[in-house]
């Protein structure tokens, strides 16, 4: 592929489309597309492989009082908002289901999943299901993380076998095993089990499927539960546990860090990117106790090398990059670059994954970039 391009949303009122030249490092806008409120996750069908992949067909949240989940279209390098519909809380993530029937949608605020059938165009059907109200674990005040763990906190959907889904849940200690039956129905068959207190945010399978990988946003961990004797509830492995905050943070801070992102690299299956943030707002977060290094330059992402059967940890090491609040990461098909970018300041930086995806460096950068929360490649 001679050139990439690159779509980001998020607390900012445009979606734009960027080109990203390897030849020349040249990283640009190609257009801006007027954007929902908090448009802070997007979707695209085309990675997912079902009818709908032809057809430049998008989908998008906005975080409004009782949220949108919104539909899309890339027409001749605009996006188009085609259907709004209320998801009835406050989205968090999406999944564009594998057979392209509908859209799956998470609530982070209100505990909650709905879904949507699409119409024979892509648009949202006016009908989705019923709501699926996740129950509350720590109801009578045993929270382990009261803060945070105030509510059932559903934070991702993504999807193993066909029709079954798995729901991160911040709020529960959860993921959540949701299996869609017929067109409207969603049923709770199960959930996986994450320690007290760790707060499951963003999950990734294994490249056969066998395993999940759990990243958790309140400790910054990253987990592995096997798939492969599904007897629920599934408890994760107990020595894979790794920890991804990079070692300039010390351990009395890391209440105040939060990892975001989660990614596997498609060309190289054992390993895995986890993005941190917040250190470079650590004196804001911990107010004034902690203060960032002089020599801390951004927040970073870990690089975890995994075993040849991916439940084994061989090396941990951690990038740091420029930017400011790493939220939003994503990984190029063919697993030679990856995008960030800085939510706070920063802009947008692709770096080239090198040797065996270990070795990455600045291909790209663009400085006028902001308040992205995720990307995608089109």
């Amino acid at each position: 592929m001679s050139t990439y391009n690159i779509l980001v949303s998020g607390y900012r009122e445009t979606y734009t489309i960027l080109s990203f030249d390897p030849a020349t490092s040249k990283v640009k806008v190609v257009s801006d597309s007027k954007a929902p409120e908090k448009a802070s996750w997007i979707e695209p069908a085309s990675k997912q492989h079902n009818p709908l992949a032809s057809s430049r067909k998008l989908y998008s949240i906005s975080e409004v009082e009782k949220g949108l989940a919104v539909s899309l279209e890339l027409k001749d390098d605009k996006i188009e908002i085609t259907s709004e519909r209320e998801t009835h809380g406050g989205p968090a993530h999406i999944h564009v289901m594998k057979d392209g029937s509908g859209l799956a949608v998470v609530n982070y605020m209100g505990g909650s999943m709905i879904y949507f059938p699409f119409n024979e165009d892509g648009t949202l059907s006016s009908s989705p299901s019923e709501l699926l109200h996740f129950p509350f674990l720590y109801k009578d005040g045993n929270a382990p993380n009261p803060e945070r763990q105030d509510t059932p906190h559903a934070h991702q959907v993504i999807e193993g076998e066909p029709g079954r889904l798995y729901v991160c849940d911040l709020g529960n200690d959860r993921i959540w095993v949701i299996q869609k039956k017929g067109e409207k129905t969603l049923e709770i068959a199960g959930w996986l089990q994450a320690p007290p207190g760790t707060g499951p945010r963003h999950a990734t399978f294994s490249a056969d499927g066998k395993h999940l990988y759990v990243l958790t946003e309140l400790t910054s961990d990253v987990l592995v539960f096997s798939l492969t004797t599904p007897t629920y509830p599934i408890v994760p492995k107990p020595d894979f546990k790794v920890n991804v905050i990079p070692p300039s943070v010390p351990k009395e801070a890391h209440e105040f860090m939060n990892s975001a992102e989660l990614i596997l690299n498609p060309a190289y299956p054992n390993i895995l990117y986890a993005s941190n943030r917040l250190e470079m707002s650590l004196n804001e977060k911990s107010k004034g106790k902690f203060k960032t290094g002089d020599d801390v330059s951004g927040d970073s992402f870990a690089i975890i090398e995994l075993s040849s059967t991916g439940d084994e940890i061989k090396n941990l090491k951690h990038f740091t990059t420029d930017l400011d609040n790493l939220r939003g990461m994503t990984i190029s098909s063919d697993g030679k670059y990856i995008v960030t970018a800085g939510r706070k300041s920063g802009g947008l930086a692709i770096y080239e994954t090198g040797k065996n995806g270990k070795e990455p460096r600045l291909a790209g950068k663009h400085e006028g970039i902001d308040g992205v929360t995720d990307l995608t490649f089109l």
